[in-house]
C-alpha cells in the first residue's frame, strides 16, 4: 500500500507502508509454488501445475501437510499413479481418480503391513444413506478401494467413488477467515461421512490416522475461537486456523502429538 505526502519543497513523494498480512487469508501464488515444488522434489517427482485459483494452491499445500502428518507418524510414503511421469493433483470434484495421482502410506502393525491412500477430491458414500455422496477435499481410504460406475449420472459419464466402509478419515480445506457458519457446516459434513463421531463412537484406528479435520487459511477472532473450543470439546475433530502462517509448526514433528487421531473425544 502507498500513501502520498509532500516534502519540504512542496513536491509530492510516495511513502510505502508495509501491507498487513497477519490477518489476511491469502498468500501469493509464488509462495505456494515454491512450497509445492520443494515438496515434489522430496519425492523426486514433477508436479503438473493445473491450479487456477489461490484456493487450489492452498488445497494442494494442505494435501501435502497431511502427507507430512503420516510421514511424521512413521508411515512409509510413496507417490502413485503419475500421469506421463508427473504428479497431477485433483483440484476439483470433476474427473475420475484414475486420471490423477495420489499418495500411498503404509505402516507395519504386528508384522502386518497396512496400506492406505490419500486421495484428493474423491466422492465418498454417505454414512447415513448409501445412495448419496459428497466430496471432501482430502480423504484417507483403504488401499485400492476407489470404484467406478456409469450408473450414477443420467449421461452415463463415469463416476468414481469410495464406499463409506472404506473411508478412514477426511479433511476439508477452506481459504477464508473463519466464521461461524463455516465451522457449523463442517460438522454437517462430519455427520454425513462419519456419523459415529456425532455420538462419540469414533473408532481408534491402528496404525493412527488423523481425525476428521477442518483446515482454514485465515486467523480466528474471539467468537470463532470460542466456537472451535466448543466443537472440539464435543467431538473428536481438529479445527486448524491460520494455516497460511502456522502450518509448518502445526504439522511439525514436535507438534504432531497435539493433533487428534481418530477415536473418541478427549475425556474432561
Amino acid at each position: 500500500m502507498t500513501t502520498t505526502t509532500k516534502n519540504q519543497k512542496g513536491k509530492k513523494a510516495t511513502k510505502t507502508t508495509k501491507k498487513m498480512t497477519s490477518t489476511s487469508p491469502f498468500k501469493s501464488h509464488t509462495q505456494f509454488e515454491k512450497e509445492i515444488r520443494e515438496f515434489a522434489n522430496k519425492y523426486k517427482t514433477i508436479v503438473v501445475n493445473q491450479a487456477k485459483r489461490t484456493s487450489d494452491y492452498f488445497e494442494m499445500t494442505c494435501y501435502n501437510y497431511i502427507i507430512r502428518f503420516y510421514e511424521s507418524n512413521g508411515y512409509d510414503v510413496s507417490v502413485e499413479n503419475l500421469q506421463s511421469g508427473k504428479y497431477r493433483y485433483k483440484c476439483s470434484p470433476s474427473g475420475i481418480q484414475s486420471n490423477f495421482s495420489h499418495f500411498l502410506v503404509s505402516k507395519k502393525v504386528k508384522n502386518r503391513r497396512k496400506n492406505f491412500e490419500i486421495q484428493h477430491n474423491v466422492a465418498i458414500q454417505s454414512s447415513q444413506d448409501d445412495k448419496i455422496f459428497t466430496t471432501p477435499d482430502i480423504a484417507i481410504i483403504k488401499k485400492g478401494k476407489v470404484k467406478y460406475t456409469k450408473d450414477y449420472y443420467d449421461t452415463k459419464t463415469t463416476f468414481s467413488y469410495v464406499e463409506n466402509k472404506n473411508l478412514i478419515s477426511f479433511c476439508e480445506v477452506k481459504q477464508f477467515n473463519p466464521f461461524p457458519e463455516l465451522l457449523f457446516n463442517f460438522i454437517g459434513v462430519v455427520n454425513e461421512l462419519k456419523k459415529e463421531y456425532m455420538t462419540d463412537e469414533g473408532k481408534v484406528e491402528s496404525p493412527p490416522h488423523i481425525a476428521p479435520s477442518l483446515m482454514i487459511s485465515g486467523k480466528p477472532n474471539k467468537q470463532t475461537k470460542r466456537i472451535r473450543e466448543s466443537l472440539e470439546n464435543r467431538y473428536c475433530i481438529n479445527i486448524f486456523y491460520d494455516l497460511f502462517y502456522s502450518a509448518t509448526y502445526t504439522f511439525s514433528k514436535g507438534n504432531i502429538s497435539q493433533i487428534r487421531n481418530t477415536g473418541k473425544k478427549p475425556s474432561s
